[in-house]
């Protein structure tokens, strides 16, 4: 018996989810249902499944009741919309508008509920619409992805299934008796989410004939080349220039055919049953050498979190290790290897805007022509990863990307969910395969209530597995220094410090033309640390001896004891700030009421200070 085959405008609906939806039961081709207002137990409506007829099936009420009606109530019940009659125009039916769908294909949720709808136009134009639980809403789901055909998929008594391109090859298909699926939004749009549906599956890839349906079935096969039992991409004979499935079953495939044809094609990685122990020669042979961006800290295709607590100077640091790689500057002691940059400014583009301008005045280096490129805004990296990669190949490659911040691109509900974290990095070390292998530093919140002992990206476990190194940033005033904590691969290196300060640019200017102060930050040395340091020891020092000598003065009242007065001449509140931040921290004070006093730990460092500054001939160190 010849399989029929349906064109282009027609409509497939399986016979098991259409009595789910009507709460009846199928009988091959066939379902009986309660018609419109029947009890549940009525069986006064059959409906025959037919991929050629209108809206796909055929209804006849035992009962009685109007055909229209029927319909109206299948329609409702499986997720589509009512029936609108044609126009009339001079006695001829009006021409087919440029967005009229020819084609209408629903993706199904696991219980048969509606959920995804796209649309073809006659053009070969496509729309989305979602399903609210009681009618179609034009956009995109805000949730995962899934796959077409999902309940067939899952209801299978076998594990064979075919990836297609296109929802009318589905269909084409599944009136074969095979089960069919693809993903919505066409080709190279497979996410990760969709993976999960074909745990040991056996996977049949179909591409279409063109370079789009080849890089499409390369990538769904790397996707699913580990969690599939079998994947094989079969490419179809005699197809035509941009030919699919459903032209080869057109020109006379058939079912045995594509039998054939799946069977003789060689599974991917078929050498995987490799041997598993090697001599020591060739236990080397595939040795690579660390192939560093800055000699001794990060290597390239290598990814690393850059953790932080907010206002330490993450993307201060991110900014300058951007512009050093950029121009090829050595990094204090450390040498850079020279290349271009991509910054994923999720976060705050308009901040980074502003520290940029300001370091390219602070460096010299020209804006224009720097070979720094930014992608501003928040994206899906799922989505988006192929279309970055399109761009690079154009631009050229990249030898380090900077991602701020990780929160920013999480496409998952919670950050603490092991699962959802572990895809979310896999997702960013995709990154190191971009064009020129870059490194790639992901700047990173860390979790609640990191101590200096303590800095770990949030996500727990699964994320960190999925870094080559944790970096972290610890700051002390404003000094910032750059280490590691938790898991590292490669050589120890010892603590860089930078240091945070205020600039400003020729073209940073608010709307009434006034000056824009920001932050960035410049590498600093050892000795240029120290005194820093032994300044900000001084700071303290004198701020212990002014508490003691003005006990529940205010903080302008001691800025003002101390002549601590900033550009404008006012009392110098924020630097008193900042260090009884640090004594406060390691108990010399304590803030009552909005005014500073001292512990007894406190009183007896002042003590210390003072004998110190009595011997210097200061009273205020």
């Amino acid at each position: 018996m010849m399989a029929v085959i349906p064109s282009s405008s027609s409509i497939y609906i399986h016979p098991a989810h259409l009595a789910k939806a009507l709460g009846g039961e199928a009988r091959g081709d066939r379902v009986l249902a309660p018609g419109p207002g029947h009890s549940p137990q009525d069986r006064s409506m059959s409906i025959k499944v037919d991929p050629n007829a209108p809206d796909g099936f055929v209804v006849n009420s035992f009962a009685g009741d109007d055909p229209l009606q029927c319909k109206d109530h299948i329609r409702s019940k499986f997720g589509m919309p009512s029936w609108q009659p044609t126009h009339q125009s001079n006695g001829r039916a009006s021409s087919t508008d440029r967005r009229t769908p020819i084609a209408e294909y629903i993706y199904r949720r696991e219980d048969g509920s509606p959920y995804l709808k796209v649309k073809r136009t006659a053009e070969k134009k496509f729309y989305q619409q979602h399903w609210n639980g009681s009618d179609w809403i034009d956009g995109k789901p805000q949730g995962p992805k899934i796959p077409y055909h999902l309940p067939e998929l899952l209801a299978a008594e076998h594990d064979t299934v075919l990836i297609v391109e296109g929802e009318k090859d589905c269909d084409n298909l599944a009136a074969l008796g095979l089960v069919a699926t693809t993903n919505s939004e066409g080709a190279g749009k497979w996410t990760e989410d969709l993976n999960q549906y074909f745990q040991g599956r056996d996977v049949y890839i179909l591409p279409d004939n063109d370079e789009s349906g080849e890089r499409h079935a390369k990538k769904v096969a790397e996707n699913l080349k580990v969690v599939a039992r079998d994947t094989r991409i079969v490419r179809l004979p005699d197809l035509p220039e941009k030919g699919d499935v459903s032209n080869w079953l057109e020109g006379g495939g058939t079912a045995d055919a594509l039998a054939r044809l799946m069977e003789s094609t060689p599974r991917i990685e078929a050498d995987q049953e490799r041997r598993l122990i090697y001599s020591s020669a060739e236990f080397i042979a595939d040795f690579v050498p660390p192939d560093y961006l800055i000699d001794g800290l990060v290597q390239r295709r290598f990814i690393y979190s850059l953790t932080a607590p907010t206002g330490t100077g993450k993307t201060a640091v991110a900014l300058l290790l951007c512009a050093y790689v950029a121009l090829g500057r050595q990094v204090g002691e450390y040498p850079v290897e020279q290349g271009s940059v991509l910054y994923l400014a999720g976060e705050n583009p308009d901040d980074i805007r502003m520290r940029w301008l300001a370091m390219a005045q602070a460096m010299g280096f020209d804006i224009n022509t720097i070979p720094v490129h930014f992608l501003p805004g928040v994206f899906k990296l799922s989505e988006m990863t192929e279309r970055i990669r399109t761009e690079l190949e154009k631009i050229g490659p990249v030898a380090l990307i900077v991602v701020d911040t990780s929160a920013a691109y999480f496409e998952g509900s919670e950050e603490n969910a092991n699962v959802e974290m572990g895809i979310h990095a896999r997702r960013l070390r995709d990154l190191v395969k971009m064009p020129g292998g870059p490194c790639v530093l992901v700047a990173c919140h860390p979790v609640k209530n990191a101590g200096p002992d303590n800095l770990l990206p949030r996500g727990g476990g699964a994320f960190v597995a999925e870094m080559d190194g944790n970096l972290t940033l610890s700051k002390t005033d404003a000094i910032v220094t750059l280490h590691t904590q938790g898991k590292f691969r490669g050589v120890e290196f010892a603590p860089v410090p930078f240091i945070l300060s205020s600039a400003t640019a020729d073209r940073l200017k608010d709307s009434k033309g006034r000056s824009i102060p920001t932050v960035i930050a410049k590498p600093i040395s050892e000795s240029e640390k120290s005194k820093a340091e032994a300044s900000s020891r001084s700071d303290e020092d004198t701020l212990l001896i002014a508490i003691a000598d003005n006990e529940r003065a205010t903080m302008a009242g001691l800025a003002d004891v101390m002549g601590w007065i900033d550009s404008k001449g006012r009392p110098y509140k924020t630097r008193v700030y900042r260090c009884a931040s640090r004594l406060k921290k390691d108990g010399y004070v304590k803030n009552e009421r909005g005014t500073l006093s001292l512990t007894n730990k406190g009183k007896q460092e002042a003590d210390k200070a003072r004998q110190n500054a009595s011997v210097a001939g200061s009273r205020y160190g």
